[in-house]
């Protein structure tokens, strides 16, 4: 019996040290992931990188979206032969 009680005192010290380990790890991982997502932050505001665009941008881009009936016409028929060549 005493052979048995220190193999399973011995599973038990290798299973909490894995736990441990993975635990530790895993720590580590989401304090380096807050880290970084802090550094980018600080980046983006340093560079001067708009994160939303102001609200009168998507107006101004709705009235330049006006395509030529030439580049429709050359897309649809660029689609039309590639569907006609997949089947």
């Amino acid at each position: 019996m005493g052979e048995l009680t220190g193999q399973l005192i011995d599973a038990v010290g290798i299973m909490v040290l894995g736990m441990g380990l993975v635990y530790l790890f895993l720590s580590v991982l989401i304090l380096g992931v807050h880290v970084v997502a802090k550094w980018c932050a600080t980046e983006a505001v340093n560079s001067k990188i708009a994160v939303n665009p102001p609200r009168g941008a998507s107006e101004s881009t709705a009235n330049a979206s006006t395509l030529d009936p030439k580049v429709v016409a050359a897309i649809t028929l660029a689609v039309q032969q590639f569907r006609s060549h997949a089947k």
